[in-house]
């Protein structure tokens, strides 16, 4: 039990590795720009869960546990720089909107790398159940960036929910509610993540947590493969 959420951030890891390559191949067959976009992020969204896979695996200092976590939160939100405007641009949003979201996120990751500076303190055990993971120290300013991260992939998730009722050809379709799934259990699997750790340290939350991770990385690839598989691009179908 006690590595079973190392376990699921590895697999997450690996999952998220597939996409990036497939997300890869979609844009140098295309040529369309989010395609690199998505890739990009899904390169960031695997490094982050590498990283929360490391405390209690490598390491078990509770300084650099928390270097660990500061440093998953920023790739996390960063994530977002690629994520939020690829996605926004395929549903049609304006560009005002889409600057908007990354002056946004740009300026929440400055802001939150000068707390950390200002307010660090080493993470937190968290024992209980046959489990040992670990709270980041500043718990009040972990919660500030999570609450964007948890919205900003579900934003991504309703807005590609939102496209695929548009697109008739059915691999699209299926596609774009996929990754629309994606978002949504991704961001299920962050507020399980973030409760855990504030208010009710249980592993049964902490594998929940991973295992909903793991499954909307996985449909997030089968998406991926749908597209390839299908003769138009997405971004043609959602008008």
């Amino acid at each position: 039990m006690k590595f079973i959420f190392n376990i699921c951030c590895l697999v997450a890891f690996f999952i998220g590795s597939s996409a990036v390559i497939r997300f890869w191949k979609s844009y140098k067959r295309t040529g369309i720009l989010q395609f690199k976009y998505f890739s990009l992020a899904f390169f960031l969204l695997s490094l982050a869960f590498l990283l929360l896979s490391f405390p209690n695996l490598i390491l078990f200092n509770p300084f650099w546990i928390q270097i660990d976590f500061i440093l998953a939160e920023i790739i996390f939100l960063g994530a977002e720089l690629f994520l939020i405007p690829a996605t926004l641009s395929l549903v049609k949003y304006s560009n005002r909107i889409q600057k908007t979201f990354l002056l946004i996120i740009s300026s929440m990751i400055v802001v939150y790398v000068l707390l950390n500076i200002f307010f660090f303190a080493p993470a937190i055990s968290l024992c209980s159940e046959g489990i040992c993971y670990w709270k980041n120290g500043i718990f009040w300013l972990h919660s500030m960036l999570w609450v964007p991260i948890i919205l900003g992939a579900g934003i991504i998730g309703a807005s590609f929910l939102f496209g695929a009722r548009k697109i008739k050809e059915q691999k699209l379709f299926w596609s774009s509610f996929l990754f629309g799934l994606m978002g949504i259990l991704v961001s299920i699997a962050g507020i399980l993540l973030w409760y855990f750790k504030f208010f009710n340290p249980s592993s049964k939350i902490l594998i929940i947590s991973g295992i909903i991770g793991d499954f909307g990385f996985l449909l997030a690839v089968i998406g991926s493969f749908l597209y390839q598989q299908s003769r138009e691009p997405l971004v043609k179908k959602i008008t």
